[in-house]
């Protein structure tokens, strides 16, 4: 792809307009019109541990944290604006739906910028029961279990696990996607995901340089995120004009008791062009509901990220174990976290070791409001880190209105 393509791209993909997949997070508030405006904002009051968080090039591995002065590190009790998101949609002539995203998230941003999320256009042929759809434009892959919220928020808790988190951080495609579902008389349910895009061409670099994290931050065209050492790595970066490709497989039953997903991604980074990665990634997670008003989601990643110019070359692992009840407006969320880095170079260490506890709840009440709550500890070892080892703890209160 032209690097000229690139530089045009949000102004092409605002023109488009732009659509998610059916089978993805929407908003509930009111039926969709023809046309239609959304949004949702987001309030904490948040404190984390007293060294700073990695949105401001810190050790920190949440969101908030603290700050450092002349005599070493303070809590800080923080009042911040996590999220505004702004959703556009429309029907469009012959069957066709657009959607675009854009959110503001300034700690993360360092700026009020907004930063355009998904922007694509999507057309489907069949019914409820089997059919495809076929959709063009910006967007992140389907792979995550806790983006079902509205627009893409996590689901269970105020954070994603650190697994999901990265997969909405640093990946960010222009393309397409094709999607196939069938469902049976009294048998399984099976879908098919496959898509190609430019743009995650150093998928991989965030993970080597900074680590893991928990979050709920989202990525998008122009997006661009902090690192250690004070500068910031762009998300999506075309260099060496491959695209990448990606497919998912889901098996579920035809009560909705149970669902399992296998994904795989491939940036097909071609390491002889200037800063480019190449990174992989396999990933399994099971979705299921033993009982009316409990979830319990499971999800695996293993891969590799390496990089010619720089000895930084990487495997990656992480897990993630949720168990979610709800009952009537309330929900509480209790998520074990388990990530690791390993160095397969011997260059500059990106080992990393960490595990982590995430508790939460949350209440609703009508379809607009949300007060949720949530406490994270976790530890984590980076011996290319100073100190190598660290302990990690806050909390965060939230309140989210959305129309």
């Amino acid at each position: 792809m032209p690097r000229g393509f690139v530089s045009r791209a949000p102004l092409l993909l605002a023109c488009c307009g732009l659509v998610p997949l059916a089978a993805h997070a929407q908003y509930e508030v009111d039926e969709e019109a023809s046309v239609w405006l959304r949004a949702l904002i987001d309030v904490r009051v948040a404190r984390g541990p007293e060294f700073p968080s990695w949105t401001d090039s810190g050790p920190g591995k949440l969101r908030f944290g603290g700050r450092s002065h002349d005599a070493g590190f303070e809590h800080v009790t923080r009042v911040e604006l996590a999220k505004l998101a702004v959703q556009f949609g429309a029907s469009l002539p012959w069957g066709i739906r657009a959607q675009a995203q854009a959110n503001v998230q300034p700690d993360i941003a360092d700026s009020y910028e907004p930063w355009l999320v998904e922007a694509f256009l999507r057309k489907e042929w069949g019914v409820e029961e089997s059919g495809w759809g076929l959709q063009a434009g910006l967007t992140s892959t389907p792979f995550s279990l806790e983006h079902t919220g509205p627009a893409w928020t996590p689901e269970y808790a105020l954070s994603a696990s650190a697994l999901d988190n990265w997969l909405w951080e640093e990946i960010s495609l222009a393309g397409i996607e094709g999607e196939w579902w069938h469902a049976g008389e009294r048998g399984p349910r099976l879908g098919l995901v496959v898509g190609a895009g430019f743009g995650p061409d150093q998928l991989g670099r965030l993970l080597a340089l900074r680590g893991w994290v928990i979050g709920d931050g989202l990525s998008g065209l122009n997006s661009d995120l902090p690192l250690p050492n004070g500068t910031r790595t762009e998300i999506f970066d075309e260099r060496d004009d491959r695209p990448a490709a990606y497919a998912l497989v889901t098996l579920s039953d035809p009560g909705e008791r149970g669902a399992l997903k296998v994904g795989y991604f491939d940036n097909r980074g071609d390491q002889n062009a200037d800063g480019s990665w190449n990174t992989h990634f396999t990933t399994i997670g099971a979705v299921l509901h033993p009982l009316a008003n409990l979830d319990l989601v499971v999800q695996y990643l293993d891969g590799e990220a390496r990089v010619r110019d720089t000895s930084n070359d990487s495997s990656l692992r992480a897990f993630y174990a949720l168990l979610s009840y709800r009952h009537r407006s309330h929900r509480a969320t209790v998520r074990y976290d388990d990530f690791r880095l390993d160095d397969l170079d011997g260059g500059n260490s990106t080992t990393e070791r960490g595990d982590g506890i995430t508790v939460a709840y949350a209440f609703e009440w009508g379809l607009r409001h949300r007060m949720g709550v949530e406490y994270t500890w976790l530890d984590s070892e980076r011996p290319g880190s100073t100190p190598s080892e660290r302990s990690h703890d806050g909390w965060q209160l939230s309140y989210r209105f959305r129309y």
